[in-house]
């Protein structure tokens, strides 16, 4: 008995020595190292608070075996800010000789890019720039520091710009006054837009003078330009005497239009977005 295990000793000792040496030796010729490509930054989702992209890279591994990364850390810069950076220990397997695309959601502040974009004059590209780093899953592994860099372009979709011409009289009789104010609606994207369902409150001197909605869709080509016919009635009977003899000379100093529409695309990423307004001249 004592004859036995002398002798399984003495195996598992040559064992633990020659593991030892292979750990001593390159692993590099054993396991080949797998590979991180950043391939671009996507927009995702647009609203008044944030923007929404996707820092999308791809895993490859090249052994005859699956591997499994115990997770990553990125740093993003746009235009030469650092906006974004994160790590995520959420393991993923990457299967033998095979490649995952990895999907990494972030936001940026919606006047943090606004900012941006306006240094750039009138385009809406932003240069990025990332560094990413993978984790190998087993210690013993752990020689692969997996690194990769990417400088790159991503276009951020725009809101429409808005302005608004001189209110105007319409008609005005004895008993009813009515008023348009022009809107011109400005398409800066590369793509389509769809302005609906806009609600919009008229206001003279503080006081409101009259709600109204147009249903009718306004649709904008890519860099197009639209002007929208903002129709105001008004019962004279309801009316101070400054605010008649204004309407009489025509000396509209004193009023405000707050309204809402909603801003529709065919962006995947910019969909079904309430847009606030509120002008006074």
């Amino acid at each position: 008995m004592a004859m036995r295990f002398l002798r399984f000793s003495g195996f598992m000792f040559i064992l633990a020595t020659l593991l030892a040496g292979c750990s001593q030796m390159n692993l590099k010729n054993v396991v080949k190292e797998p590979s991180v490509q950043v391939q671009n930054i996507a927009v995702r989702e647009v609203n008044l608070d944030s923007i929404g992209l996707d820092l999308v890279m791809k895993v490859t591994n090249p052994n005859a075996y699956t591997l499994a990364l115990a997770g990553y850390d990125y740093r993003i810069r746009f235009n030469d800010h650092q906006l974004v950076e994160g790590s995520t220990n959420e393991g993923f397997r990457v299967a033998a000789n095979a490649s995952n695309q990895i999907r990494v959601p972030f936001k940026v502040g919606f006047k943090d890019v606004m900012k941006l974009l306006d240094s750039m004059g009138d385009s809406n590209t932003l240069h990025y720039e990332v560094d990413a780093d993978m984790r190998l899953d087993v210690p013993v592994l752990n020689l692969f520091n997996i690194k990769s860099h990417k400088k790159g372009d991503v276009t951020i979709p725009q809101l429409p710009k808005i302005a608004f011409g001189d209110l105007k009289v319409k008609s005005f009789n004895f008993s009813q006054a009515s008023f348009e104010l022009a809107m011109q609606i400005t398409n800066p994207n590369d793509f389509g837009l769809d302005v609906k369902d806009l609600d919009y409150q008229f206001s003279m001197g503080g006081e409101k003078w009259f709600d109204g909605r147009i249903d009718q869709t306004v649709k904008l080509g890519e860099k197009q330009t639209t002007t929208v016919k903002i129709p105001v009635s008004v019962s004279l009977m309801k009316l101070g005497s400054g605010a008649f003899n204004a309407i009489q000379k025509g000396n509209f100093t004193d009023y405000s239009l707050d309204a809402n529409f909603k801003l529709d695309s065919t962006y995947p990423a910019l969909k079904n977005l309430q847009i606030p307004i509120h002008y006074a001249p």
